[in-house]
Order: structure tokens, then C-alpha cells, then sequence
């Protein structure tokens, strides 16, 4: 069975590498994205595809070439159900971490795999370099 760390060890490569069909499998539809008071619910798979390409777009303009992560938090919320809290950094060619930020997960597996089906974005906008 696919353990979280496991999870989003292929998350983080993927997002970054921006391997969208791949990427697809690892959310759920439909699904919901929280930043601050802002909800955006992802509901079908152009809009989730619109959406990391956006986010893409920005880690590229600010050099990002691969991400890690420390797993802060996890929590069992049910059999098929986890919760995990991350620390995610964010690294330029020279391997420089160029911003990190706190990101929440909720996760369901379906099968023997783990999928999203929430995200809670905590500082990562702020902590963008300008």
C-alpha cells in the first residue's frame, strides 16, 4: 500500500515537472483548493489542468526546478481518509531553496493509492520572492 510520504514524494515531481496527465491521477474530482477566505472548487479536468499550469507558470518565472518536503503533520481521519500538513521547499538549479511555504492536505485513497481531496494553502502566496 502507498504510504502519504510515498504520496507526495511522486506529487512533488510531477507538479513541478508539470506532467499534467499525471498529475490528474493524484487529485480527486471533484475537489477544493482553500486560500484564506477564497474557495475554488475544482470540478472537471480543464479547470484543475488551468490552474497548475497557472501555478507552474509562476514557480518557472522564479527559477523552481524541483521541490522537496517535510512531512509536519499527518493524521488518520478515517480508514480511507488522512489529513498531512507539509512543509514544502522549493529549489533554483544551483539547488537554492528559493521560497518555502506550509501547505494541508486531506487525502482519500481510493484502490491502493492516495488521492486529493483537499488543499489548504497557508503562506505559499505570500511567500513568493517578488
Amino acid at each position: 500500500m502507498q504510504t502519504v510520504a510515498d504520496f507526495f514524494q511522486l506529487y512533488a515531481k510531477i507538479y513541478v515537472n508539470c506532467e499534467l496527465d499525471s498529475f490528474s491521477e493524484f487529485i480527486s474530482l471533484p475537489s477544493m483548493l482553500l486560500v484564506g477566505d477564497t474557495k475554488i472548487l475544482f470540478t472537471d479536468i480543464d479547470n484543475l489542468h488551468r490552474y497548475i499550469l497557472a501555478r507552474i507558470e509562476k514557480y518557472r518565472s522564479l527559477g523552481v526546478v524541483h521541490a522537496d518536503f517535510v512531512l509536519q503533520h499527518q493524521l488518520r481521519l478515517s480508514e480511507q481518509m488522512q489529513f498531512a500538513s507539509l512543509y514544502w521547499r522549493f529549489y533554483n538549479a544551483e539547488n537554492k531553496i528559493i521560497f518555502s511555504c506550509h501547505t494541508s492536505y486531506t487525502l482519500q485513497r481510493y484502490s491502493e493509492k492516495w488521492q486529493v481531496v483537499a488543499i489548504i494553502l497557508d503562506d505559499e502566496d505570500a511567500n513568493f520572492v517578488k
